[in-house]
């Protein structure tokens, strides 16, 4: 039985601006990929230099795409609109490459391995320009994502319905005006509350190289990072997601006493880590009396809800 989240179409954002320098290496890299299955969207945010030229002359590709702004949205508002473009589906992957930087030979093909696996987010480890070492590290269990130090680190991937249960408020800060700078933080810490902790999954590989240069957004608006870092952490946590599962089993005969039970065999019955909706068919007449059990977590990835039916 296959997932309704399984993916099967890859998606790899790419968002620039004057990444004219790097763009070459960048989707050359992508180019070489020795999973070939996606489809790339560099979305351009009104680059000033040679960027766009470049970008033309690999569209003969016809798995990359090309989007160009027509006004400045900076980094997050541009990723943003290349993200919505796409009309993702629920089980499809997402990966964010930025123009300015490169991913190795096998980066796509492992993080396909994981999501096919039953991941919601994937993230690996990553080479950084003149660094001995990456932020890159799996969740510490226990501890609310907003309050632990940055662990996501590049390349992070995602599948589709997480991000569309994101509200457009939680891409922006206090005066209504998208993030310019930790937009990642605006992006993975509330999707890492969605997804549960063991749908995220870290690997330990460097699959990634980010690179290192005058003009990234750490040296140049480090004040501004540091403030909606603060912005972003300080705000409430997102409640788990409860719409979209891997799996549903539909119970229609249950006794209250039973419920633990049921529910450590379904967790049994499906691998880990899917979620699985354990779906209560009940009468409009059992509703009040059920009402106390429905809505809550049985097992890691085993969610109760109520239905009521006609009969």
């Amino acid at each position: 039985m296959k997932s309704t989240l399984y993916p099967d179409r890859f998606f790899v954002v790419i968002p620039c601006y004057n990444c004219g320098e790097f763009i070459d290496e960048c989707l050359d890299s992508l180019k070489g990929q020795t999973f070939t299955g996606w489809t790339a969207l560099v979305t351009d945010d009104c680059s000033t230099d040679d960027t766009p030229d470049r970008i033309r002359e690999y569209l003969d590709d016809k798995r990359i795409l090309y989007r160009r702004g027509e006004k400045r949205e900076w980094l997050m508002g541009n990723t943003l609109a290349g993200l919505w473009s796409l009309d993702l589906r629920a089980g499809d992957m997402v990966a964010i490459l930025d123009g300015d930087d490169s991913i190795f030979p096998t980066c796509l093909e492992t993080l396909w391995e994981a999501h096919c696996q039953g991941y919601d987010i994937v993230h690996t480890d990553e080479e950084i320009d003149g660094v001995g070492h990456s932020l890159g590290a799996p969740l510490i269990p226990g501890i609310p994502v907003r309050q632990q130090s940055w662990r996501f680190s590049h390349i992070r991937s995602f599948k589709g319905h997480l991000f569309s249960l994101m509200d457009d408020d939680t891409f922006r800060d206090s005066e209504g005006k998208y993030f310019r700078a930790a937009g990642d933080l605006a992006l993975y810490l509330p999707m890492a509350e969605l997804a549960g902790p063991e749908k995220i999954r870290y690997i330990p590989e460097p699959l990634y190289r980010y690179r290192v240069h005058d003009n990234c957004n750490f040296l140049i608006m480090r004040d501004e990072q540091v403030r909606n870092n603060w912005d972003i952490r300080s705000r409430p946590a997102l409640n788990r997601q409860t719409k979209y599962f891997d799996y549903v089993e539909v119970i229609t005969e249950l006794e209250k006493t039973d419920i633990a039970t049921r529910a450590r065999e379904i967790r049994e019955k499906y691998p880990r880590p899917a979620s699985i909706n354990m779906l209560h068919r009940i009468s409009l007449d059992e509703v009040d009396s059920w009402r106390p059990y429905h809505g809550l977590w049985l097992e890691e990835g085993v969610f109760f809800s109520g239905d009521v039916t006609d009969d």
